[in-house]
């Protein structure tokens, strides 16, 4: 924008403090702010930066966005500072390496002038030469000069060696019967090397980390295979009300599952739907019957059909900056910060200079297939603090980790689909950070569930199979033979309820085997599966999970829901939330503000809209009535595709990264997009114009 380039331009005359006549210099804004953030606070030299850093960082990195030349200038001060630092830092390191090694300078003086002389004196002494009259005369010098001598004497035989062994160079000694060239290449590499100190062997011969390395000892899982890594992160509680999408039997498919009948009607019976998906859904349903979480759910859902509740249901959301640290590492400077004899800290204020200076309450811990290395106690260890503190922000411990984990999950990628900034919270953490957080959390969920075959078999049995009975259902709702009433009713509110965890639950589980009778069963090999198959359960069935996606589009927005539930109320009036978006998060124009709230009015009518528009009283409604309803869930599909496109159990740390960056894009693209034509298109959603007004509109009769 212009404002961004005019700050850019702005700069002052400042003293130039390496100038010895004190003239002055140019300095702009932008460098300015580029020392202040690059300036630590410094107890000993009562340096004190009072948050400017921080605040000097954030303005940069608000200046550059969307404008390419404002960030060119930024970038290029940022890189000069860095390759400064690299500069320094090789220095300091070269002088190390010479103070370290076995001969030190003498080593390094021996290998160029004493080559040319000694060939010299060996050329001029004749052979047999009496040597007593030299060694007297050094004798007569002292000792300082008998050492000289004997050093002196030390480099000639060297360069004599090398000489010797050289293949370019004549050869001044008689060779010995037998030897050949390549033995004296051999022997002149041993001698070499026998120089080089054994610590450097070492090094030479490490593998260089790739991955997340610790905050503390810049190690990763390649240096420190058995070491456990977490991510500093910043968590905290959320309420949202029943009546405002927050039943947790609705969300997590439970009210789904048990309301799927008995038998399948006439229609569907016999078909693959049923052995594929209704069978294994109503194995699950059984399974739950007699469970608390089911009777809790159902009775919850019969008190919101028979009228309005308020009663918030409790989750926790999470966001990180991406910073990672070992959980041994952490503990060490924990006590090190509550012991320190000046300055002493808390755990977590010592862990926020350590993430950036961002705000952090919890170590996330990065549990898969790739921590195998790491003992199960110190893995349980870790598990048992992350659990511990999920239960003292919700004030109970949880029922199912499993599920705290789920509903963490689809709060994250449901800030994403509405563009909500995630630093908001903790002050740091980027789109990119938390993209990748999403791919730690989906594999730390796939551990619970397999925890989950042996101590609770129900919850893994419910997860496993949630998208079979979501699908399922979606036949059963398209069906003309099922007629139940209130039965169907509430399969089509769950329906619509459950499609984010149904979808969630279908790329975490469901996508590395064809969904076919022989590929809808768990793959033994799933670890060494590096990319999903082409005909997975998603893939086939998209469509289905999409028209879900839209109902719910439809029931959040009869029910008032305009954002996620996770933004926070300070700021802001009594009562309203305070939602601030992302940059990349193009502003809409609300079109026909009238038309919505005609539409809000008609909502508790159910048909008296279609009725008024047959009657033509009102206009036929248009899917751009309904764009910023559907936005955010079209936008959650495309993020779910592109999950689904690169989602494995077995990731590493590199792939994570490079799958977040594409997770990224599409986002910035939906993000961006203009309109709702614009967005549907970045989606790559081909579903008609007509069925998705059906389906949005088939939602918003179930509010």
């Amino acid at each position: 924008t212009p404002t961004q380039s005019f700050i850019a331009d702005v700069d002052e005359t400042v003293p130039d403090p390496t100038a010895k006549d004190n003239s002055n210099t140019m300095a702009s804004l932008l460098q300015t702010c580029h020392w202040i953030e690059s300036t630590s606070d410094n107890n000993a030299s009562s340096i004190s930066m009072k948050g400017l850093g921080l605040l000097s960082e954030t303005l940069l990195d608000a200046l550059r966005e969307n404008n390419d030349m404002v960030a060119s200038k930024i970038d290029t001060i940022r890189k000069k500072t860095r390759n400064r630092k690299r500069e320094i830092a090789e220095e300091r390191r070269s002088r190390a390496l010479v103070g370290m090694t076995s001969f030190g300078p003498v080593a390094g003086a021996a290998t160029s002038s004493s080559l040319s002389t000694f060939g010299n004196n060996v050329a001029a002494a004749p052979a047999g030469n009496d040597t007593s009259n030299d060694a007297g005369a050094d004798a007569a010098r002292g000792p300082g000069s008998a050492l000289s001598s004997m050093l002196g004497t030390m480099q000639r035989v060297a360069a004599a060696v090398s000489t010797v062994t050289s293949a370019s160079a004549p050869s001044i000694l008689p060779s010995m019967p037998g030897s050949a060239g390549d033995s004296d290449t051999k022997d002149k590499d041993k001698s070499v090397r026998s120089t080089q100190p054994s610590w450097l062997d070492e090094m030479e011969e490490m593998e260089d980390e790739a991955g997340l390395t610790c905050a503390v000892c810049q190690e990763g899982r390649t240096l420190q295979p058995s070491e456990l890594l977490g991510l500093y992160a910043y968590m905290k509680k959320i309420s949202v009300p029943y009546n405002q999408g927050g039943g947790k039997g609705n969300i997590d498919g439970t009210v789904l599952l048990l309301s799927l009948p008995r038998t399948l009607p006439s229609s569907l019976d016999g078909t693959e739907m049923a052995d594929l998906w209704f069978k294994p859904a109503r194995t699950a349903a059984e399974a739950l019957q007699s469970t608390p979480h089911a009777a809790s759910s159902m009775a919850a859902a019969t008190t919101i059909s028979s009228g309005s509740s308020s009663r918030p249901a409790h989750f926790v959301t999470t966001v990180t900056a991406g910073n990672a640290i070992h959980c041994t590492c952490h503990a060490r400077a924990r006590a090190a910060d509550r012991n320190h004899p000046k300055a002493p800290k808390s755990e977590w204020e010592g862990a926020s200079l350590r993430n950036s200076r961002v705000t952090c309450n919890v170590i996330f811990p990065l549990v898969s297939s790739r921590s195998s290395k790491v003992p199960l106690v110190a893995v349980e260890s870790a598990l048992a603090d992350y659990q511990t503190i999920v239960s003292n922000l919700l004030g109970t411990r949880p029922k199912s980790m499993l599920w705290s984990v789920l509903h963490d999950i689809r709060f994250l990628i449901i800030r994403m689909a509405y563009g909500e900034a995630l630093n908001v919270d903790c002050g740091g953490g980027s789109l990119s950070s938390n993209s990748s957080l999403l791919f730690y959390q989906m594999f730390m969920a796939s551990m619970f569930v397999d925890d989950a075959e042996h101590d609770a078999p129900e919850t893994a049995m419910h997860a496993r199979e949630l998208s079979a009975g979501f699908l399922a259902a979606h036949s059963i709702i398209k069906s003309d033979a099922y007629h139940q009433g209130t039965t169907l009713n509430r399969l089509k509110r769950s329906f619509a309820d459950a499609a984010p965890m149904a979808a969630l639950c279908c790329i975490l589980l469901r996508n590395t085997a064809n969904d076919d009778a022989s590929g809808s069963k768990k793959c033994d090999t799933v670890n060494e599966i590096t990319t999903p198959p082409p005909m997975r359960r998603w893939i086939l069935h998209r469509n289905h999970f999409l028209c879900g996606l839209i109902r719910c589009a439809g029931r959040r927005h009869a029910m008032g829901v305009k954002d996620s539930g996770c933004s926070t109320s300070r700021g802001g009036a009594a009562g309203k939330r305070r939602v601030v978006h992302s940059s990349s998060f193009a502003d809409w124009e609300l079109l026909g503000c009238d038309d919505e709230e005609k539409s809000s009015e008609t909502v508790s009518t159910g048909e008296s809209k279609r009725e008024s528009s047959l009657l033509g009283k009102r206009k036929s409604p248009d899917i751009d009535e309904y764009s910023v309803a559907l936005r955010p869930m079209i936008t959650l599909y495309a993020i779910f595709d592109q999950l689904s496109t690169d989602f494995v159990p077995n990731m590493d740390d590199e792939s994570v990264e490079k799958s977040a960056e594409r997770l990224v894009e599409t986002l910035e693209k939906c993000h961006k997009a203009g309109s709702i034509h614009d967005l549907l298109i970045q989606a790559d959603v081909k579903m008609d114009h007509s069925t998705i007004l059906e389906e949005i509109e088939s939602g918003i009769a179930l509010a």
